[in-house]
């Protein structure tokens, strides 16, 4: 894996390049459904182009903040929940810009651009791949002849400037480490499933507005939860879990709360109407 692409001279970092991308492509996808619903496309893009800087800042500031709060310090490797720190910054900035400059009901244009979220994370987890970070934990020699091998990579795949490589590279040539990355990918893939089938049939069956973007978020944060058992990375202080693992759990219930808050408000509605 190769975190630096090299033009010439110049060195660039392929993590920033592919999460770049996958953000032009989310914005390329959202403003078209932002017009169709009825929203201006000028104030929705001056939403995403502030939202830009933010989510660069959120993220940075989560990644720093949580080793911290759970006893691994301000030295601790700044990777884990980059891309959430910066959607939930992002969540946050836009439930404000929506509601007082916008002012309309942040809602259903949150349930609208949901699928950004796991799209976003995606390929976001793609650029992890490349750039060697958000590496797993060595599995074990039984799993090399099982398809369970497919969710693996070898050691010997990193490259000498990647941090992956800088951690592992006295473990024996051949070994093989859990591919984080490619399974946070697939959860991300079925919380996007998930996501567009609700938001299509939101009308259909009725759906209070904000429970696509609350699915996403109760969705993802459970299946990420279990998937960090498998990453390489320090335990917060007196738990099994690491930092990053104890931060999703606090999102899932959140989100779980408001999950079962939108669920409840749409039965109370069915129970009105009928």
């Amino acid at each position: 894996m190769h975190p630096h692409i090299h033009i010439g001279g110049i060195e660039l970092s392929s993590w920033r390049i592919i999460v770049l991308a996958g953000v032009m492509l989310c914005w390329a996808l959202f403003l078209p459904r932002a017009g169709r619903l009825g929203y201006s496309r000028s104030s929705i893009l001056f939403l995403l182009v502030f939202a830009l800087p933010v989510g660069t800042i959120g993220g940075h500031l989560v990644n720093l903040l949580i080793p911290f709060l759970f006893g691994l310090g301000w030295a601790a490797p700044a990777s884990g929940l980059t891309v959430i720190g910066s959607i939930v910054s992002v969540l946050v900035f836009g439930l404000l810009y929506i509601k007082y400059v916008i002012k309309t009901d942040a809602l259903p244009l949150l349930d609208a651009v949901a699928f950004t979220f796991p799209l976003s994370i995606m390929i976001g987890r793609a650029g992890c791949l490349m750039s060697g970070c958000c590496y797993g934990k060595l599995a074990a020699d039984t799993v090399r002849d099982s398809f369970l091998s497919v969710f693996t990579v070898s050691v010997d795949l990193y490259s000498p400037a990647s941090q992956a490589w800088q951690v592992l590279r006295d473990w024996p040539a051949g070994s093989l480490i859990w591919n984080l990355p490619l399974m946070l990918m697939l959860n991300a893939l079925f919380v996007l499933i998930t996501v567009e089938t609700l938001y299509r049939n939101r009308e259909r069956w009725r759906l209070h507005p904000g429970t696509v973007m609350a699915a996403a978020c109760t969705q993802y944060a459970g299946g990420r939860f279990f998937m960090e058992f498998l990453r390489k990375d320090d335990l917060a202080v007196g738990t099994l879990f690491n930092p990053w693992q104890l931060a999703i759990g606090v999102l899932f219930f959140a989100s779980l709360i408001w999950l079962s808050t939108c669920l409840v408000r749409r039965s109370r509605d069915l129970s009105r109407s009928s």
